[in-house]
């Protein structure tokens, strides 16, 4: 009998003290904040969150309670990559919007948010979709979209015209765990950002702009001032340190165009237009700077390529295409960059402007 109460006295600490790590630090958010709380509180509250990037948030995660967490279908969605998510609803003069730009995002992800979308029952009036020339980079693709797997494997069984929905109903979890709360790998992990001082922790605001990168409850982003205030001969330098590496942006050894992304988009495209979904297309523009050299550049021609290739589609299609890689159209500065690659917000509305394209 002592054995037994000396052996609880021993692990009923230590239970504690995992449980107390793993609930103080909850590193990616099963504990003590979870993405069902802030989408509550974004979508319900139409509150801004900071402390997001600081605590190293999951965007899909969040993206994926945020569309579960809204009611009814938007009149206008944006999807795309992080080129579009300061795209905020003022700009197109309605409230019923949403941005569902991911970070890094491929093909796949374009995939998931309508797969989340049309399982939701929420397909927009309109949608919006900024398409990079990176998309149909496959040498560049990453594994971030399996955060979304099952929605975006959910959307690619329909678009390949298998469709079972009895067999098919995907779900992820984005509430509490409660199996986090004594799991050791978790305790491994949020103990070593104790030094760091880290931990998941956001706050909520009213505010549209704050020191702090600032998600809003529309979706779209605020960047923090340090990014706002950024001087003009960084963000230059930059962008020649890039050039002198022959580096743009997920576009190296871009050697042909891969066809079955090209074939996935105009599948979605044709999947949201028979689904009563107005698509407009949306060719987000690079800089002065980086836009000659990709010109110059023989390597990076190849987004020229792609430029004309979407064109293809969307006159194909009969879809409105906005925007392009060539800066020129929006008369783009580099004083209108935040940094190599993202547009300054109050010059966003400029870049999209609208395409001639082929008959």
């Amino acid at each position: 009998m002592k054995k037994w109460c000396k052996a609880i006295l021993f692990v009923v600490p230590l239970l504690c003290m995992v449980a107390a790590v793993n609930w103080y630090v909850d590193s990616y958010a099963y504990l003590r904040v979870t993405y069902d709380q802030i989408s509550e509180q974004m979508i319900g509250n139409s509150m801004n969150v900071t402390g997001l990037e600081e605590s190293d948030f999951n965007d899909r995660k969040l993206l994926l309670a945020c569309l579960k967490q809204q009611e009814d279908a938007k009149e206008l969605i944006i999807a795309g990559s992080s080129r579009v998510m300061n795209f905020e609803h003022e700009m197109f003069g309605t409230d019923s919007f949403y941005n569902t730009g991911l970070s890094e995002s491929t093909i796949y992800d374009l995939m998931a948010v309508t797969g989340i979308l049309a399982k939701e029952n929420k397909l927009p009036e309109k949608m919006i979709i900024g398409v990079d020339a990176f998309l149909f980079n496959a040498s560049h693709n990453n594994d971030r979209w399996k955060e979304l797997y099952e929605y975006a494997n959910y959307m690619s069984v329909i678009l390949d015209g298998k469709f079972d929905e009895d067999n098919l109903n995907p779900q992820l979890a984005t509430g509490m765990d409660y199996g986090k709360w004594l799991s050791l790998d978790y305790f491994r992990y949020n103990v070593t950002l104790l030094p760091q001082g880290k931990r998941f922790e956001v706050n909520y605001t009213k505010d549209w702009q704050t020191e702090q990168y600032l998600k809003h409850y529309d979706g779209s982003i605020a960047y923090q001032r340090e990014l706002r205030e950024v001087d003009v001969k960084e963000v230059e330098e930059l962008t020649r340190q890039s050039i002198e590496e022959q580096v743009v942006y997920r576009m190296t050894d871009f050697n042909e165009i891969d066809e079955e992304s090209m074939w996935r988009l105009s599948a979605l495209i044709d999947y949201l237009c028979d689904n009563g979904v107005e698509v407009i297309l949306y060719l987000p523009p690079y800089s002065p700077m980086m836009y000659n050299y990709i010109e110059s550049a023989g390597q990076y021609q190849i987004t020229s390529q792609v430029e004309e290739r979407v064109k293809q589609i969307a006159g194909e299609r009969g879809v409105a295409l906005y925007g392009s890689y060539d800066p020129a159209g929006c008369g783009l500065q580099m004083t209108d960059l935040y940094d190599i690659y993202h547009v300054k917000t109050e010059k966003m509305a400029d870049t999209f402007y609208p395409v001639l394209v082929p008959e």
